[in-house]
């Protein structure tokens, strides 16, 4: 058990520089940090899971950004189901992290696949272009401004090839390149984006 809390505890502090690992000063910050906009915890069915990194065509050696990712699923299933590189899972709520902790120790990952996965606490709308040059495949289920507001940031970092999936909402006029329909107790809208060129 302490071997794989220490392994953990690694996964918690690495990944993107502008996102520190929750610290006993982050449980004390203030309502005015919280981000403007703030997404409730949807936990997405475990067949639309498997669709959308299906449909992004998530593969071996991939880099895989799941923005939003409550308790770790995409992330998790990125590398242990599609053989991803790596899987950073990002989110503002602390809590998500512990569930993220309980969920791969519930699914008693290999110590390789622990090593490939990230989970960070941070403001998925504060990250920048520069933070998405090197991922292949961003995943979504957020909210329609938060789509909006992130469209330009993916459009402008990821590099041509890059895919970007997003569960139940689109973004606006930029068409998907596909889309698809999941129905697991209601009817799910998966769409899918590639990065044709830099900045578009």
């Amino acid at each position: 058990m302490r071997k794989f809390a220490l392994l953990f505890a690694g996964v918690a502090v690495a990944g993107l520089a502008s996102y520190p690992a929750v610290t006993a000063e982050d449980k004390d910050k203030k309502k005015d940090d919280r981000p403007d906009i703030v997404v409730p915890f949807v936990p997405t069915k475990d067949e639309v899971v498997k669709a959308m990194l299906k449909l992004a065509a998530v593969k071996e050696g991939d880099t895989v950004y799941d923005l939003g990712c409550g308790d770790g699923r995409i992330t998790i299933a990125a590398v242990k189901d599609f053989k991803a590189k790596r899987g950073l899972g990002i989110d503002f709520n602390p809590e998500r992290l512990k569930d993220c902790e309980k969920r791969v120790k519930d699914l008693k990952l290999t110590e390789d696949e622990i090593k490939k996965l990230t989970f960070k606490q941070g403001d998925v709308l504060k990250m920048t272009p520069e933070d998405f040059k090197d991922v292949d495949v961003v995943t979504m289920y957020l909210l329609p401004d938060v789509n909006l507001k992130l469209r330009p940031i993916l459009q402008k970092g990821l590099k041509p090839g890059a895919r970007i999936v997003s569960h139940d909402f689109n973004m606006g006029d930029w068409k998907e390149d596909k889309m698809e329909k999941v129905t697991v107790d209601r009817e799910h809208t998966v769409y899918l984006w590639t990065i044709k060129e830099a900045g578009k």
